[in-house]
């Protein structure tokens, strides 16, 4: 289950619920005011990088200020780029500046990303076929269309347009269908929505090794250990 991609989304979307109903609640306006300075204080990082705070100079690495809350937002079709229209609060120059941005750094790691082995990035070189013996009017005919590999631009303005005409809810069922259209995407979108928004599943991973080890098979080996840790973990893919 993905989960990193809900991240931004959902605090953008507190904001502005907690916006709204400060214009339309005439009592407890003090607990709204205080709830979204909080939310401000807590994820500022965010606000930063979508355009509404200012980033203090002084104030070091600021909370939520990496870069992949807004990648994997951007790669979910769920939420691609529909939080930076509806729930950033900012002016029309704001967000085309946050979107080229967004866009520019999805590119220059789209280019960085590299392939499994066995696996194509879209770009297979063709064997060329053997000459063919001259012979009269070889000249007229039409020369073959070269093909043209699609570009880091190309594919994800491709991917922005499917992903607002589909209704496809589940992630990862999205880019399993479109994975031979978007390869570079492709690549690059499981390495970041692969990414836990919590760590609560590698406690949990913990926890199951805690019950497995137990005094009484303290003879477990390390490799066996770990093969019942993943069969336990990984029970609900059966």
């Amino acid at each position: 289950m993905v989960t990193i991609s809900a991240a931004l989304p959902c605090v953008l979307s507190l904001n502005n619920h907690l916006t709204r109903m400060l214009n339309s609640v005439r009592q407890l306006t003090g607990l709204v005011k205080v709830l979204q300075r909080s939310l401000k204080h807590r994820f500022k990082g965010i606000f930063v990088n979508v355009g509404m705070e200012e980033s203090d100079e002084h104030s070091g690495q600021l909370p939520f200020s990496e870069t992949i809350y807004m990648f994997s937002a951007l790669l979910d079709p769920n939420f691609c780029l529909f939080w930076l229209d509806h729930d950033v609060l900012a002016a029309e120059d704001v967000k085309r500046k946050v979107k080229e941005k967004l866009l520019d750094m999805t590119m220059s790691e789209m280019e960085n990303v590299s392939f499994p082995v066995g696996s194509s990035s879209g770009e297979d070189e063709q064997e060329e076929p053997p000459a063919k013996t001259a012979h009269l009017f070889m000249g007229y005919h039409k020369k073959k269309k070269q093909h043209v590999t699609s570009s880091a631009m190309t594919e994800l303005n491709a991917y922005i347009k499917v992903a607002s005409e589909e209704d496809e809810t589940d992630c990862i069922k999205f880019w399993s269908r479109h994975m031979k259209d978007f390869q570079k995407l492709y690549h690059f979108a499981m390495r970041v929505l692969g990414v836990p928004a919590t760590s609560a599943p590698v406690e949990r991973v913990f926890s199951h090794g805690g019950l497995i080890m137990r005094p009484n098979r303290s003879r477990l080996t390390a490799n066996t250990l770990s093969n019942l840790i993943f069969l336990k973990c990984n029970t609900v893919l059966e």
